[in-house]
């Protein structure tokens, strides 16, 4: 076998073993207000015994499209949660929703206060996410 072909076949090999999972998100394609809450978000995971969670670009999509629902309807809601959690093709999805915080800090901190909002951010089992922002309309969307 001559030297060419061996170092295809090893690239390819490569490859082969070790693929990039396919839907994730390089930060780069993230605003800096989501990257800043998700990495707020992971701190406090962290803190907490969790693993981090990942952009996923289906759920960032799912996110995107419901934050951009809210804008138009100038109205913060869970509507068509059920679509989007059929949608992700996952056993285990939480939300949050949020409205009007200038800083991402400022909204992690919002559903930190908030029992429910807390619990979604603490969820054991999710391990993707999408984070969108649309005008002052934000969607947290994590999955198992």
């Amino acid at each position: 076998m001559n030297m060419k072909v061996m170092l295809v076949a090893v690239f390819l090999l490569s490859l082969a073993v070790s693929p990039a999972p396919a839907r994730e998100l390089p930060d780069e394609g993230v605003s800096l207000y989501c990257r800043t809450l998700l990495e707020q978000i992971n701190l406090y995971r962290q803190d907490n015994g969790l693993n981090p969670l990942r952009f996923d670009a289906h759920l960032n999509h799912l996110a995107k499209n419901h934050s951009f629902a809210m804008f138009q309807q100038k109205r913060m809601s869970h509507n068509k949660f059920d679509e989007r959690f059929e949608r992700s093709g996952s056993r285990l999805c939480v939300e949050n929703v949020g409205w009007n915080y200038s800083t991402p800090l400022k909204q992690f901190d919002g559903w930190r206060g908030s029992s429910g909002h807390d619990q979604n951010m603490l969820k054991d089992g999710v391990s993707k996410v999408g984070i969108a922002e649309v005008g002052n309309y934000v969607t947290f969307f994590a999955c198992k």
